[in-house]
């Protein structure tokens, strides 16, 4: 999985502290300097170059503020992504999980059957009806001993072509396979 956004989020925090502190520091300064008992026109340059100086703590203290934002913007995309990697996970894992099985487990079976009980998941080998019996050769996939479409073997099959073995866990790889199966692979 990807990283832990907790050392990112104590940065913001470091951020935002170090912001706040700068516009107390900065109030200080200009809460100082108006406070002074000196007046002429030298402490009148003196106010304004601190009002000066505390406006740019202050918009430093911004830029501060505006990165840890981005931080914690960062932080929550992260987390969701993961999220979605969770989630895809969980979905994909399942759909291959059940393809291994049909793709490893369906058993080709050729079997005789009723003349009227060839089903959709039948394919007739051999079409020459015994006149004694009335049945016909058939060919059927059997998972379990249950009659499976000859379609949902071959999906089964070409998605373990196309994605032989899975992501590691946590890995973002697991989105693309979500899209995979979701897509070009759907039966």
């Amino acid at each position: 999985m990807y990283g832990d956004m907790s050392a990112v989020r104590i940065d913001a925090s470091y951020l935002r502290a170090r912001a706040e502190a700068m516009r107390s520091r900065a109030l200080q300064l200009t809460a100082q300097a108006e406070a002074m008992s000196w007046n002429s026109a030298a402490a009148q340059v003196f106010r304004t170059q601190i009002t000066l100086t505390a406006d740019d703590i202050g918009r430093t203290a911004a830029t501060l503020d505006a990165a840890a934002d981005a931080l914690g913007t960062h932080a929550r995309a992260v987390d969701d992504v993961k999220a979605l990697i969770v989630q895809a996970q969980a979905w994909a894992a399942e759909r291959l999980d059940e393809a291994r099985s049909i793709a490893s487990n369906a058993v080709k079976v050729i079997q005789d059957v009723a003349e009227n009980a060839v089903t959709s998941f039948m394919t007739v080998v051999n079409s020459a009806v015994d006149v004694v019996t009335k049945t016909v050769q058939v060919s059927v996939y059997k998972l379990a001993n249950i009659d499976i479409a000859e379609s949902v073997v071959t999906h089964a099959q070409d998605v373990m072509r196309t994605i032989p073995s899975p992501p590691s866990t946590g890995s973002k790889d697991w989105l693309d396979v979500e899209y995979l199966l979701k897509t070009a692979l759907r039966p």
